[in-house]
């Protein structure tokens, strides 16, 4: 067009000097070298400076131009001699014209005027330099342009004018079919350029689709076409029509330096996505106020700046979209991980609709329950063309009325496009929130997920509650140089939130087949309220071709609210159900410092030869000092909807001392060969308010046993490391054998309390069964890489002992069975006082016992267990000295016991023995047992007492069996023949074997008591005699005188004892009297001197009891279990006053028992025994 237009210029000049038919062909030699020809000619000069042309019609580059009524008007200060002078150049020509108008021009082009070779024509000519200053006055009017060979209904392009005044004023218009393609308005002056210009997609599009559409070339429209070829390819449809208005200020010399300010307009636009189901983008501007923004105006931006360093800025705007679920089916093909397909589909469904597996096509409703999808741009975004770099003050993507709403915004954001020279670079801080007010389950975001968990069975959906997360951080992103590896920083602020109102699992109703029924899966129930992270320093994530992952984690606070967990338990019988829960009203945990995640890559070349490195990853989590902490927590277990058992802590608080860290280290790519090591901190365990309470199903006076604690301390105080290369026995037992390790553990528990609550006689009682006021052991333990050494510091309550153990465990392998050794030794030096006051707290002690004295314990044990058997074996040694006090109000003064026992267990597991469950075999032996005390009153003072004992009992499953069976047969009878078996249930005893025999001697009454043997068995009647030698009766009737009875003489005798089932019976004993007797003497007492009187036929009898001197008394005396005894008395001897002997027998019954305690006059029997002593 531009060769063309100097063409007509050059035309008109030569118009000017020739005649319209003589110079034609002077005119066409002339126009040659332009490969430009005159094919018809008509002029009507007006005058020298004014000359109209009616009709030109001329071919250029074969492309038939025809004009009508072209206007010339010329300079006016023009001689001859001038125009003949500027004939010779076209620049020379062009400042003759002053002016030219044309009213119309049609031109049919060659269709090579569309190829590379037409489209370089103005490089085939000689060059007019553009000087404004000189170019005349343009008015053309019509220009219709068509192409040869194809019809102009087809294809055709119309320019509506094109004028340019003396003022620099150009303008014109491209339209086609009457609908506008492009305008343009400018004012061209010297030192600036003001342009204006509207161009029209669709017309373009329409005109592009055209001529593509003919089987023409089409390479001078080349890049174009291609444009428009990938945007088809890429199914993007632009509509609508871009206004522009642009400033070049031309005040400098050097064109480089020349500043361009324009403003641009997409008005009505739009694009349409069609491979996503034709979704249409239009965008319309923001402003700051609501009636500045025209509804037309879509995107603004402008350009501005040199020319050699323009900046594209885009001004803001907002992009509303509502897809239909076909469009957000076909959006999501873009992801390339297909596993989260059917989650974001999910996430980005409607939180209205509800979607069938049968729906094909969406109707009008479900046009309307669409999501809304929105992107806004509030701050200008820059982009330089140099630098190629994008400034972005503030954009937001919001997702709403989907089943999640969502929102991401970026601010101060800086993106370097990479180039040679610059590297890629992304930094931005952003913004991240998302939420749902509703209810959700599970199985609607990941439909096939759950079936692959393992209670699948038993869930069959979980029900998320309202929900919400909120952060914000930045990321940087950078690329040093073009061959470095890519950076990523990633930062998220403080005061992450992610809360979750409630989580709750919904259970399945699937039937399960047993072995004997069919029954209903036991329901399973879980909830979980106001779960919630908060973080409170910013979290660092960085990546690197070295270091993949490195994350710098903050203190977090995760926390759940009150929490819910019930699982039915399966049963054999239908009609009893049970069920397990656990209850929490909060759970927390806490760190306390930034923790660590970083995990590096490294190249690992296997073997010399190999071409082909693999890359091996270590991983290291460091976990800062954290506190997980639980309040009202309660464990139940119930039976029938009634709880039989709940444990409940109100605080529990776990704590650690420093990092926690998990470190996997990787010796090769091989996986197998990839170790873990573990470090862990010291740590401590605090509950406090524990309560326990256990309600036996069947129990007839309603039993209810309670435990009480208030506190409970654990804790491990020094750091300590592991590490696994696999979980194979040949690992352990390296594992083992290489880590050394020293620790220190403390455990503490503080008011601890068990009673028995129950219903009797129609009244509730309670029985304390336990008690303790506190109770700590500190444990020092040491690992060698063979042994475990322990040493132990014991106290409960007041009562302190030591302990020191030492462990040998062997793991098993392939060919070696595992074996495990422990031996320890037991040091206890206490006052017993102690004891008694730990046993009484545990076990009712009677008011009437009283002890004091020292206990010394010493004993060392020892353990071996192998895949065949447990062997137990102990030596203990108890010493009681210095004891005295009374027993059932029976007192006693400095005794001791003394005693060397063995306790041998051998258990010998199925496999060993071939019985069904084992065999067991158990023996306890004390073979001398030493026991001696200063005194004892039992009634009767009793003092230097010795006494040895022999002692051994065992059990052995074959022999307890068999005589088990036969004891059963015995204690049912019993039960049958007794009244109140039901009140008094037998129990079958299994001890095999028992041998307690005992030595024993004291002094008594003057005399001696002696025990020669007795043994004691333990099923069957113990059998045994007490001699009495030289006992006075003198000082018998001294511990409780009588008035006026006075006897002495000394005694000995025999007292056959008999003990069953704990009570004593003694048949036959005889007590006879030493030669020469004695005397006995009743005068003045009241009771005799009442009964002379009441009974006067006794008088004779008392009164020869004055003064007897006796020769021979003998008496018998036998005595039931149930202390009821008969006492039988044969006196001989003179009596005063009597010449003739005399012969009295007496006999009396009394229970004995009820008379010793009569006998038992405290302070009295306290003093003598004192007197004893001294």
């Amino acid at each position: 067009m531009l060769a063309f237009t100097f063409s007509l210029f050059a035309l008109v000049a030569i118009l000017m000097t020739s005649y319209e038919k003589l110079l034609l062909s002077a005119a066409n030699h002339y126009l040659v070298e332009y490969n430009t020809q005159i094919n018809e000619l008509s002029i009507r000069p007006t005058s020298l400076h004014h000359w109209q042309l009616p009709t030109l019609k001329l071919t250029v580059h074969d492309s038939e131009i025809s004009i009508t009524d072209l206007d010339v008007i010329l300079d006016r200060n023009m001689s001859l001699f001038s125009l003949y002078s500027q004939l010779a150049s076209s620049s020379g020509v062009m400042s003759l014209i002053e002016k030219i108008s044309i009213k119309d021009i049609h031109g049919k082009l060659s269709q090579d005027i569309l190829t590379n070779e037409g489209k370089h024509v103005d490089e085939q000519v000689p060059t007019l330099a553009l000087d404004l200053n000189k170019l005349p006055q343009i008015d053309i009017g019509t220009t219709s342009l068509s192409l040869a060979g194809i019809s102009a209904s087809v294809l055709s392009l119309t320019i509506d004018h094109l004028t340019l005044d003396e003022d620099g004023k150009l303008s014109t218009a491209i339209s086609r079919n009457g609908h506008a393609i492009f305008q343009l308005d400018a004012q061209l002056m010297e030192q600036e350029w003001q342009v204006s210009s509207r161009l029209v997609f669709d017309e373009l599009d329409k005109l592009l689709t055209d001529i593509t559409a003919r089987d023409i070339d089409t390479s001078a429209l080349a890049p174009l076409l291609a444009l428009k070829q990938a945007s088809e390819r890429l199914g993007l449809v632009l509509s609508g029509s871009l206004e522009s208005h642009a400033t070049l200020d031309l005040k400098s010399a050097d064109l480089k330096s020349a500043q361009l300010t324009s403003s641009h307009v997409l008005k009505q636009s739009s694009l349409t996505l069609m491979h996503f189901d034709e979704l249409t983008l239009a965008p319309h501007s923001l402003s700051s106020s609501a009636t500045a923004a025209s509804p037309q105006d879509r995107i603004k931006f402008e350009i501005a700046g040199q020319l050699t360093d323009l900046t594209l800025t885009l001004q803001p705007f907002i992009l509303e979209v509502s897809p239909s679920r076909q469009q957000v089916s076909s959006l999501l093909a873009l992801i390339h991980n297909k596993k989260i397909i059917p989650l974001v589909a999910t996430i980005l469904e409607s939180r209205t609709s509800v979607p069938q597996a049968s729906e094909k096509k969406l109707g009008p409703e479900d046009e309307k329950q669409a999501i809304k999808v929105s992107f806004t741009l509030s701050k200008p975004l820059a982009y330089s063309f140099a630098s190629q770099k994008v400034h972005l003050s503030h954009a937001q993507l919001m997702i709403r009325d989907a089943m999640v709403d969502a929102s991401l915004s970026a601010t101060k954001l800086s993106l370097q496009i990479p180039t040679q020279s610059q590297a890629f670079e992304l930094e931005t801080d952003w913004q991240f929130a998302a939420s749902r007010e509703q209810a959700l389950l599970l199985s609607s975001l990941v439909p096939n997920e759950l079936s692959s968990l393992p209670n699948s069975k038993t869930i069959s959906d979980i029900k998320l509650g309202a929900s919400s997360i909120s952060l914000a951080g930045d990321i940087k992103i950078q690329t040093p140089t073009a061959s470095d590896s890519q950076q990523l920083r990633l930062s998220i602020k403080p005061k992450l939130q992610a809360q979750v109102d409630s989580v709750k699992l919904i259970p399945a109703a699937v039937i399960q087949k047993s072995a004997t029924n069919f029954a209903a899966s036991p329901p399973l129930q879980l909830e979980l309220n106001d779960l919630k992270l908060v973080s409170h320093d910013e979290l660092v994530m960085t990546s690197s071709e070295i270091n993949p992952v490195s994350l710098d984690i903050p203190r977090l606070t995760f926390s759940i609210g009150p929490t819910r967990y019930r699982q039915g338990i399966q049963t054999n019988l239908a009609s009893a159900s049970k069920e397990i829960g656990l209850d929490a009203n909060s759970l927390k945990f806490t760190t306390s410092a930034m923790s660590h995640l970083l995990v590096n890559q490294q190249q690992v070349i296997e073997g010399l030869t190999s071409n082909h490195p693999d890359s091996r990853v270590d991983s290291t989590l460091a976990l800062s000092a954290f506190t997980l902490e639980s309040a009202d927590v309660e464990f139940i277990q119930s039976t029938n909807s009634t709880t039989s058992l709940l444990v409940s802590t109100a605080m529990t608080r776990l704590t650690s001392q420093g990092q926690f860290v998990l470190q996997r280290m990787a010796h090769s790519a091989a996986k197998d060969e990839q170790a873990i090591q573990i470090n862990v901190p010291s740590l401590h365990l605090a509950q406090l308010d524990n309560e326990l309470m256990y309600k036996p199903v069947l129990s007839a006076d309603q039993s209810e046993y309670l435990g009480t604690l208030s506190g409970l301390d654990i804790s491990l105080e020094k750091p300590s490391s592991l590490m696994i290369s696999d979980l194979s026995s040949t690992a352990l037992s390296q594992m083992l054998s290489a880590r050394l390790w020293h620790n220190v553990a403390r455990y503490e528990l503080n008011d601890a309390e068990l009673t028995h609550h129950y219903i009797k006689n129609k009244r509730k009682r309670t029985e304390k069964m336990s008690g303790l006021y506190t109770a700590s052991l500190s444990q020092v333990l040491d690992w060698n890489g063979v042994k475990l050494d322990t040493h132990e510091n014991w106290q409960f309550d007041d009562l302190e002992f030591v302990s020191q153990h030492r462990l040998k465990p062997k793991v098993g392998t392939k060919t070696r069975a595992s074996q495990l050794k422990l031996t320890g030794k037991l040091n206890l030096d206490s006052d017993i006082s102690n004891i008694l006051a730990l046993v009484n707290k545990n076990y009712a002690l009677p008011n009437s016992l009283s002890i004091t004295g020292d206990a010394r314990l010493r004993a060392e044990y020892e353990l071996n267990k192998d895949d065949d058997s447990t062997q137990i074996s102990i030596d203990f040694t108890p010493e009681l000295t210095s004891l005295s006090g009374s027993i059932n109000n029976l007192p006693f003064e400095q005794a001791d016991i003394q005693a060397s026992c063995h306790y041998q267990m051998e258990q010998l597991n199925q496999s060993a023995t071939r019985e069904p469950g084992g065999e067991n075999i158990n023996t306890l032996a004390c073979p001398d047992i030493q026991f001696s005390a200063a005194a004892f009153n039992p009634g009767v003072l009793i003092t230097d007492i010795k006494a040895q004992a022999d002692f051994s009992i065992s059990h052995d499953d074959k022999i307890s069996i068999s005589t088990g069976k036969e004891q059963d047969d015995e204690a049912e009878t019993r039960i049958l023949d007794t009244p109140d078996a039901d009140k008094k249930p037998i129990t079958t005893n299994t001890l095999s074997a028992a041998n307690i025999q005992m030595q024993a001697s004291g002094n008594l009454l003057g005399g001696r008591l002696l025990l020669p043997e007795f043994n004691l068995r333990l099923h069957d009647k113990s059998h045994g005699y007490l001699v009495l030698q030289g006992l006075e009766v003198e000082q018998l009737l001294a511990i409780q005188p009588q008035v006026g009875l006075y006897a002495d003489g000394i005694f000995d005798g025999v007292l056959p004892v008999d003990l069953i089932k704990g009570k004593i019976s003694i048949n036959g004993g005889r007590l006879t009297s030493r030669a020469p007797g004695g005397l006995i003497s009743v005068s003045g007492n009241p009771a005799v001197e009442q009964m002379r009187q009441s009974q006067p036929y006794l008088d004779f009898a008392f009164s020869t009891m004055e003064h007897l001197e006796y020769s021979e008394l003998s008496s018998t005396l036998d005595m039931a279990p149930n202390g009821d005894a008969e006492l039988k008395v044969n006196v001989k001897g003179k009596a005063k006053g009597i010449e003739r002997p005399i012969h009295l027998n007496y006999s009396q019954e009394e229970n004995m028992l009820q008379l010793l305690k009569s006998l038992q006059i405290g302070d009295k029997l306290q003093t003598q025994i004192e007197q004893s002593m001294n």
